[in-house]
């Protein structure tokens, strides 16, 4: 089997604005899914009932289901009460929603393994709730949320290719029509491969240097809190 060089040439322009789409998409289910999460994790901390159910309940079923009924049930469903947005509007939510379930507990894990004793140390010699949150406790969870956090980002970008079957014209779309009307298969998957693979491969290089930064930070942290032990025992 020889290989057609000049499909790259002629087809690449339109798997690269499939390419945009997908890091359009995947950003923006990002935005949406990190502070929905947050607000989830909190939800299943909370001391009340009610909360607590409705969090668990979301979670539970987004990270229980495949991901492809999800979008199907957003597509599908929502338009039979009167609710209808384009495809990619609709898929963004979807992988924004199944996001915000696995982010919710990679940050809550990440809370419950910062020691309570860190704050209440922090608290007795004078710092506001605050001062020890942003000192003590946050540069310590980062570091720790991080490795999860970037395997789920590079999740939500592979799983981003299920949006195809609802329309949506993100890159594995384009390759599907592109093949199509050329028939050459090879060479179409494979340039979507490796636009796939140079998306996440950028992606794992940049949060390895963020989380070798807040190791750093995690550090400090860690022997400021060992200060503060130390002058908690005293008092």
């Amino acid at each position: 089997m020889t290989i057609d060089s000049s499909i790259f040439i002629e087809y690449g322009p339109r798997l690269l604005m499939g390419f945009w789409l997908t890091i359009k998409i995947v950003i923006a289910a990002i935005i949406l899914g990190m502070p929905w999460g947050l607000v989830l994790a909190l939800g299943r901390r909370s001391r009340f009932l009610i909360p607590r159910l409705a969090a668990t309940s979301f979670v539970e079923l987004f990270r229980n289901t495949p991901f492809i009924i999800q979008v199907f049930l957003f597509y599908y469903v929502l338009p039979f009460y009167g609710v209808r947005f384009p495809a990619e509007y609709v898929g963004t939510l979807a992988l924004a929603a199944f996001g915000s379930a696995y982010f919710s507990e990679i940050i809550r894990g990440g809370i419950d393994a910062v020691s309570k004793g860190q704050l209440e140390s922090a608290r007795a010699i004078g710092m506001s709730d605050w001062q020890a949150m942003k000192n003590i406790v946050l540069p310590q969870t980062l570091s720790i949320i991080l490795p999860p956090l970037t395997n789920q980002t590079l999740s939500l970008i592979k799983e981003s290719a299920i949006l195809s079957t609802i329309t949506v014209h993100e890159l594995t779309m384009s390759g599907i029509r592109v093949q199509g009307e050329i028939f050459r298969p090879f060479e179409v998957f494979i340039m979507v491969a490796l636009l796939y693979w140079g998306l996440n491969e950028t992606i794992a290089i940049l949060m390895r240097k963020l989380e070798r930064r807040s190791k750093k930070g995690r550090t400090t942290a860690q022997s400021n809190t060992g200060t503060l032990e130390k002058v908690d025992i005293v008092r």
